[in-house]
């Protein structure tokens, strides 16, 4: 499978673009915990995951962390810091070593400028994942504590899917801690509420990682 970015530059940007494009990705691994870029910092790159698993966040206060994004292999990083000031508003973090291609972003926007029609499609890629995410963030403000932590089970499913030998084995399992900042909850609360799925047949705990037992019990967790 294609990095999303690499696709639109192959679909829709003219040879010599393209020849461009590759001569100018470089190649970066990240360890579990560092960061790939920081809120605030100027938006200096347009990363491509080639293989890993990154978090995108917001600080609200000392100590209270909002996860907006799980971002697996082959997706798109460092848009949101596109715009008049060229300012990430958010953090990306690596949960697990990864492996990015990046392009300078004055590159990248030499290429929107020269290329209408992947301008047109990239506009497109920015427009659907705004609108999911907004979406995602109303339906969740409704939400009781046991369906938000089901949901961010299901964001965890949805973002980096099973184990290859064991299909109910989530191939990486949000830390308690992470949960809590997609859940937006307390700590207790997503222990608590995980331990009670467990009790009824929905996932199962081993150790740190998490098997998802029942897809349809976990979506009816989350309808309520």
């Amino acid at each position: 499978m294609e990095d999303v970015l690499l696709q639109l530059f192959r679909n829709y940007c003219t040879p010599e673009w393209q020849e461009v494009t590759r001569a100018n990705l470089t190649r970066l691994i990240y360890a579990p915990g560092e960061p790939i870029f920081k809120e605030g910092q100027p938006c200096q790159n347009m990363y491509l995951v080639a293989r890993g698993r990154v978090k995108v966040f917001a600080r609200y206060g000392p100590d209270t962390e909002v996860i907006l994004r799980l971002v697996g292999d082959h997706e798109v990083l460092g848009h949101r810091g596109l715009g008049d000031d060229m300012i990430y508003p958010v953090t990306a973090e690596a949960l697990t070593e990864t492996r990015l291609n990046f392009l300078p972003i004055q590159v990248f926007n030499d290429l929107l400028k020269a290329n209408p029609e992947f301008c047109f499609h990239f506009l497109y890629f920015m427009a659907e994942e705004l609108k999911r995410s907004e979406t995602q963030r109303k339906d969740q403000l409704n939400m009781t504590v046991r369906q938000r932590v089901a949901w961010g089970l299901q964001k965890n499913m949805n973002a980096f899917g099973f184990d290859t030998q064991d299909k109910k084995l989530l191939t990486y399992s949000l830390s308690r801690k992470d949960l809590t900042a997609v859940a937006n909850t307390t700590y207790e609360s997503v222990v608590r509420t995980l331990a009670s799925f467990e009790q009824e047949g929905i996932i199962e705990l081993v150790n740190k990682q998490i098997r998802i037992l029942n897809k349809r019990l976990l979506g009816k967790a989350i309808r309520g």
